[in-house]
């Protein structure tokens, strides 16, 4: 069995790692209450007293309330978890793309002028793309003024958790250089490419285009040489939003400001139709309501391809299901005794 959430449980940003937090917490309540109670029922000394002070609830059906939840908790939490069995497996001979994805980690990324900001917008759609590939191998390039990189790979969640938690404020030169980002891009392809291999080769660049450094369109040419197209997706509004700045939790603190006026970003298309131009490729508007996520894939999607080596697909069964219908019932139940225990402890006295 494998667990496919099991990482959220090893961050303090996950949300495993605070479901199974607060259930250790309830039972340390729990544990420390009943020794409270039992002490200070002790100190009492009197067991008519204590019978007279509890009379008509039923201490039982309090204890039976604390399982239930506890029970639920857990089985919440493996739930979360989503653990997997094994299903189908089969063996598929892939013929695959070379693909760099190019995406923009400067600060004007954080305009939140889609859904979310520019960036968590991106983010989650090309971990969709990354997801359709199928055979295709993909490597991974964070810019902002200078260039951070993951190699090409078919174990796309891998790729994925590269950029998972990475912002703007961590990459270590600020500005928007894309110049170096189409380097650095070229560079992984060249690397990976094999003898007698036909396989065609593309960048994926995601922008708002503003190429603060220059020389992009250069790059562009030597790209075009060696057969690699960009595919380019310009991200943001034309009409242009402030800048925020972040702090160290990723909450808005203000608005970037360079000397008294303050920093908008707005989408330059021109630069990055320019390079797709250049390269053969082809330029993509990403809007709110359509990020154009799915008209790259059918772009990409005759281009030329090579027969890989035969590996197996194994399909995983959810399995997550089994313990979040036992936890609904369990919460349920202890709902049902929570208006009930005066009652129940009424009923216990009188057959008494």
């Amino acid at each position: 069995m494998t667990w496919r959430n099991w990482d959220s449980f090893l961050t303090i940003k996950g949300i495993g790692f605070w479901l199974a937090a607060g259930l250790i917490v309830m039972i340390f309540i729990y544990v420390l209450g009943h020794a409270i109670k039992k002490n200070t029922l002790a100190k009492l000394g009197d067991d008519d007293l204590v019978k007279r002070l509890f009379e008509g609830r039923s201490q039982a059906v309090g204890t039976i309330r604390i399982i239930l939840l506890m029970l639920s908790m857990t089985l919440l939490v493996v739930a979360w978890a989503q653990p997997q069995t094994r299903g189908k497996s089969m063996n598929l001979k892939p013929r695959g793309l070379d693909i760099v994805v190019a995406l923009d980690f400067s600060k004007s990324m954080n305009v939140r002028d889609m859904h979310g900001s520019r960036l968590e917008h991106a983010k989650r759609e090309m971990n969709k793309l990354i997801d359709n590939l199928g055979g295709d191998r993909v490597g991974l390039v964070a810019f902002a003024g200078t260039s951070m990189t993951y190699p090409l790979t078919e174990d796309y969640e891998s790729a994925k958790m590269f950029w998972e938690n990475l912002r703007p404020e961590d990459m270590p030169l600020g500005g928007t250089a894309i110049g170096r980002a189409l380097v650095s891009a070229r560079d992984l392809l060249i690397e990976s490419r094999r003898e007698n291999d036909e396989r065609s080769q593309i960048i994926i660049l995601l922008s708002d285009g503003e190429d603060l450094a220059g020389q992009a369109e250069k790059i562009a040419g030597e790209l075009n040489q060696k057969g690699i197209k960009i595919f380019s997706v310009g991200i943001g509004s034309k009409s242009g939003s402030l800048v925020p700045m972040l702090d160290e939790n990723g909450k808005a603190s203000g608005y970037m400001k360079h000397g008294e006026k303050y920093v908008t970003s707005s989408l330059d298309e021109k630069t990055l139709k320019s390079l797709a131009s250049a390269t053969g490729g082809k330029f993509f508007s990403a809007t709110r309501t359509n990020f154009g996520t799915m008209e790259v894939l059918k772009a990409i999607k005759d281009l030329k391809r090579t027969e890989g080596k035969k590996r197996k697909i194994e399909e995983k069964n959810e399995e997550f299901y089994w313990f979040l219908i036992p936890a609904v019932l369990l919460l349920l139940m202890e709902l049902a005794l929570l208006g009930n225990r005066r009652l129940f402890g009424k009923a216990v006295q009188h057959e008494s």
